[in-house]
């Protein structure tokens, strides 16, 4: 029997290659729901029914909350970002209608505009102003005003 030189190695390796595919090797990671019944996964998730009542101005702000504030802030505004605990002084919590009630949407934007400290909150809470345009600060600001549930009587 004539063999090419170096046949039986490709049909070694070809071998290997079509075998492991089943078994993990290169595997894509899952998406969507094929990862939502796995437990211990919380990269999907339905949403929520806040999330579906929200007007086209909360959407762009929710987008845009997510990728500058949910850091310090927390995703769903609770303060419990990822940076939180790194924190000399904690953030606000977004969710607190008391907290939250006392502010006015000027004052809010403001605070994202030109920082904690100018409104005589945390100086680490950094000024937005030269990154965000006017309209994406307002959008962010009735974002905002989505998170905070009235308090139960």
């Amino acid at each position: 029997m004539n063999r090419r030189p170096g046949s039986s190695r490709f049909l070694g390796i070809f071998l290997l290659v079509f075998l492991s595919a089943g078994t993990g090797w290169g595997e894509t990671k899952p998406t969507g729901g094929d990862n939502a019944a796995m437990p211990g996964k919380k990269e999907f998730a339905l949403p929520q029914k806040h999330d579906l009542l929200l007007g086209r101005n909360e959407k762009r702000g929710r987008a845009l909350y997510e990728y500058y504030c949910a850091l310090c802030h927390g995703k769903r505004g609770d303060a419990d970002g990822f940076n939180a605990t790194n924190l000399k002084t904690p953030p606000t919590r977004h969710t607190d209608p008391i907290l939250m009630g006392t502010l006015s949407d000027t004052q809010v934007q403001r605070i994202i505009k030109e920082g904690g400290q100018v409104v005589g909150r945390s100086a680490q809470m950094p000024p937005w102003g030269g990154v965000l345009k006017s309209r994406e600060i307002a959008d962010l600001t009735a974002f905002i005003r989505t998170l905070a549930v009235p308090a139960k009587k």
